[in-house]
């Protein structure tokens, strides 16, 4: 453990500072090779849900609407990211993400009840695809309301209808009156919305794309309505699906980067397998979406838990594997 640390050390003061560095001692805002955000306001905007407006600092390159942004604080001598869907337009002075505090997330609670102002972050690239164009559908639940107000607010379209489902005092429930869209509100206390309900709420759905964000049942119920009618549908998801029943042992993992060994099973994820090990990997929606997490995968084979495809190294090319929802299959190396 000492050596190791003296080795850090050690390669910390023989490289030599970039221009870039010096910056960043001034002001780590200005720091193009390590993007930073300060926070400069918080706001409830939930029961446990509170919006960040932060400050982009020169590695910044702006986003598009619908996208999201993962954000990196230091947690116990460690740098965490998480993937937050970005509320505010494009051209709007500060980047907002709303973040809601879930049970056992150490992330999630501290930017939601401890972080303040003054806070640096560190920032992920935008990232994302979940828009489209012509007449929409805005289909949304509880706090999938947030990738919602980033399409809204950044005028992805003149013509959108939202239908969004929530309990009293829900996620941004202030905000949806000055949405420049049709909104019919749902409170969920009376019941789940159904996509039986839409023939009243919208009667011209079938005409419009539909963007569904939410609870893993209101999506698979809508998405298959959507399917059903011959409609286009988008969806953007908090949680990973389920992942799949896998065959085989797992196997050894060699961070060669780190120098990290793990023993995984078959269906544990490349990235737990080597955080549980010691290895400090990037990291960022931790379900497959950001490609934070990825690596080349120098020797072996693994498999998608999402799926339960088998990717192979390849002597004469890269295989680029997301180690957050990769699982051994057999031993392998990713070269992080």
């Amino acid at each position: 453990m000492i050596a190791g640390v003296l080795a850090r050390a050690t390669r910390v003061l023989a490289t030599p500072l970039l221009p870039d560095d010096y910056l960043a001692f001034v002001d780590p805002l200005w720091s193009a090779r390590a993007p930073k955000g300060r926070i400069v306001a918080t706001r409830p905007v939930g029961p446990a849900t509170t919006e960040l407006t932060v400050r982009t600092g020169a590695g910044w390159h702006g986003h598009r609407p619908g996208q999201h942004v993962g954000l990196g604080v230091d947690l116990g001598g460690r740098r965490h990211w998480r993937t937050y869907s970005i509320t505010s337009a494009p051209d709007a002075e500060h980047l907002t993400v709303s973040v809601t505090a879930v049970p056992d997330g150490s992330v999630s609670t501290h930017l939601a009840r401890v972080a303040r102002r003054g806070d640096l972050v560190g920032l992920g690239p935008a990232a994302g695809e979940f828009t489209a164009t012509g007449p929409l559908l805005l289909v949304s639940g509880g706090s999938g309301i947030t990738p919602m107000l980033g399409l809204l607010r950044g005028g992805v379209t003149t013509d959108a209808v939202l239908v969004h489902s929530g309990r009293g005092g829900h996620v941004h429930a202030d905000d949806l009156d000055d949405l420049p869209a049709v909104v019919h509100r749902h409170d969920s206390t009376a019941g789940h919305l159904r996509p039986a309900d839409l023939d009243d709420l919208v009667p011209d759905w079938r005409a419009r794309t539909m963007l569904v964000c939410g609870p893993i049942g209101m999506i698979d119920a809508f998405t298959a309505a959507a399917d059903a009618a011959g409609v286009p549908c988008v969806v953007e998801r908090f949680r990973p699906p389920e992942p799949l029943d896998a065959d085989g042992t797992g196997g050894t993992v060699t961070f060669t980067t780190s120098g990290v060994v793990a023993e995984a099973d078959a269906v544990t994820p490349l990235l737990r397998a080597g955080e549980d090990a010691g290895a400090l990997l990037p990291s960022g929606c931790r379900m497959g979406i950001c490609h934070t997490c990825v690596g080349r995968l120098s020797v072996g084979t693994v498999r998608n838990l999402h799926t339960g495809e088998l990717e192979t190294a390849e002597a004469d090319g890269d295989v680029i594997v997301r180690t957050c929802v990769s699982a051994a299959a057999g031993a392998c190396s990713i070269d992080l």
